[in-house]
């Protein structure tokens, strides 16, 4: 029981810092982005989010962003590519520019 706690903390570990935090963030909101558009089919209500919405998402996300560099924390910053790079994906499929 021990060895499986101790290899636990020891991936914990591995993932620390805000620049993993970034890539893993970035990374899951593309899966989550992918597979949530496979569910919905050809409807699609990205554009229903005004654009007061959508600056203070990007205002929040860079804020967590810039928190989990100052403090290098990785949940921090994780949270805060995953709400930019869902912001994007849903400005990119509103706009119609793929």
């Amino acid at each position: 029981m021990s060895t499986v706690l101790l290899l636990k903390d020891e991936w914990v570990e591995k993932l620390n810092g805000w620049y993993q935090g970034l890539i893993v963030g970035g990374l899951f909101a593309l899966v989550f982005w992918w597979f949530n558009e496979r569910s919905v089919g050809d409807v699609n209500c990205t554009w229903l989010a005004s654009p007061g919405t959508d600056f203070l998402a990007f205002l929040g996300a860079a804020l967590c962003m810039w928190r989990g560099k100052v403090h290098n924390d990785f949940l921090v910053a994780a949270f805060g590519a995953s709400v930019t790079v869902i912001h994007i994906c849903q400005f990119v499929v509103a706009k119609s520019l793929f």
